[in-house]
């Protein structure tokens, strides 16, 4: 299957993630050098956890409405006002002036809209996708999405500190075009079913969201993907301080080779390489293992990606962390498309946005949990936490086996 077999609005939607994605990442993930040059270290955290709480409760309240009025209102809305806040951001940071609390407060309204398309966007796709298309689907936009994130990366580098004013402006517009687009050529995949009274509880959402609680297979599985995020999240937390700090002075990248590198420098090229690995063999690695059953392709998938992430945790020889993230990248290509076909096959069609909120809450707080490491670590040693590391993964892997039984998911199909 290919991309021009799929739905007209699945194919617009990946464009979408695509041009979305290299947006979001020429400015996301240089904001907190802006702040901190602006306000300072500690006054960045703050703000940080300010934009990451904006980003959760947008996918609470945006999960929940899309599924009672429809998802085409929440979208258009929702990007509407991530256009209305990079415009504003650019006018923060014009003719050579910095107001980095006003810039935060736009920011704040960014997150909270994207943080409310998320999970209305996946249902989106699984509301005009049939199951056996989801795999196909999901690898195409894992490939797109981090092929955007590596062109973003690069244009925000070269443009974030010398031109913010048109950065932001630039990533206004893509936002406008994805806008219109939607308004014209993407219709409602969704009718509320009216089959509940508005008054029957004082907090509907919270009752809403309690249900989903109760609805065990789902939340054992984003127990799961918790885990997993957290795993690998340490590669920008824990193991990038440790590799840094453990690495001090330039030790050579491979014996026989002249090329010297510290432990920021090796932090870099692992990143680079998982992105590299990603972007140029996705397709490859999809295509090689067809014959895989889904399960098998999953299991052999999350083993090489936590393995490969906790040897990451542990070695400071060069070539073994390059050995290891080799690993741990083939594993993620063979993971990932899998565990969101099931996660979409999973989800009720009355309540798809709400559930994928709450699995986004979930891997909000798997982002956030990691950076708890860099706390313990002043008082565990690298080994005890390095068999933390690989524990969580471990208990994600005995997770989804036990999930992923034959009459795991039949019994799962009959609940829904």
């Amino acid at each position: 299957m290919n991309m021009k077999s799929l739905h007209p609005i699945i194919q617009l939607r990946l464009f979408l993630l695509f041009i979305s994605s290299v947006s979001s990442s020429s400015v996301i993930p240089y904001l907190i050098i802006y702040f901190s040059a602006q306000v300072g270290n500690v006054v960045t955290g703050f703000l940080f956890i300010g934009v990451l709480l904006a980003n959760l409760l947008g996918s609470v309240v945006g999960g929940y409405v899309s599924d009672r009025i429809g998802r085409k209102k929440i979208i258009l809305l929702s990007e509407f006002a991530v256009f209305l806040g990079f415009i504003g951001a650019a006018f923060a940071n014009s003719f050579e002036t910095s107001f980095p609390y006003y810039t935060f407060l736009f920011f704040i309204v960014i997150q909270f809209s994207v943080g409310a398309n998320n999970p209305v966007y996946q249902a989106l796709i699984i509301d005009v996708s049939l199951p056996e298309e989801r795999k196909t689907i999901y690898t195409y936009s894992y490939w797109l999405r981090n092929a955007g994130i590596a062109i973003g990366s690069m244009i925000g580098a070269f443009l974030f500190t010398d031109y913010l004013f048109h950065l932001f402006i630039g990533v206004a517009i893509t936002t406008l075009c994805s806008f219109l687009i939607i308004s014209f050529f993407i219709h409602e995949t969704y009718t509320p079913i009216q089959n509940e009274p508005h008054n029957q509880s004082a907090i509907p959402m919270l009752r809403a969201y309690r249900t989903i609680l109760a609805h065990r297979f789902f939340t054992v599985f984003s127990i799961a993907g918790l885990l997993l995020v957290s795993v690998e999240e340490q590669l920008t937390n824990y193991i990038g301080v440790r590799l840094a700090n453990t690495i001090d002075e330039p030790v050579p990248l491979i014996s026989f080779l002249p090329y010297k590198v510290d432990g920021v420098n090796l932090l870099g090229i692992l990143k680079a390489e998982n992105t590299i690995l990603v972007v140029c063999f996705t397709m490859i690695i999809a295509k090689a293992i067809q014959r895989l059953n889904e399960r098998n392709a999953l299991l052999i998938g999350l083993l090489l990606f936590v393995g490969g992430y906790t040897v990451i945790s542990i070695s400071t020889t060069p070539y073994i962390l390059l050995i290891a993230m080799l690993l741990a990248s083939v594993g993620e290509i063979m993971h990932v498309p899998v565990k969101q076909t099931i996660l979409a096959n999973i989800v009720p069609n009355h309540a798809r946005s709400t559930y994928m909120a709450m699995y986004q809450i979930a891997v909000i707080l798997g982002v956030s949990t990691a950076g708890l490491f860099i706390i313990i670590s002043s008082w565990l040693s690298p080994i005890v936490l390095t068999a933390i590391i690989g524990l969580m993964g471990l208990v994600s892997i005995v997770i989804f086996y036990r999930l992923t039984t034959s009459e795991s998911v039949k019994k799962q199909q009959l609940d829904l």
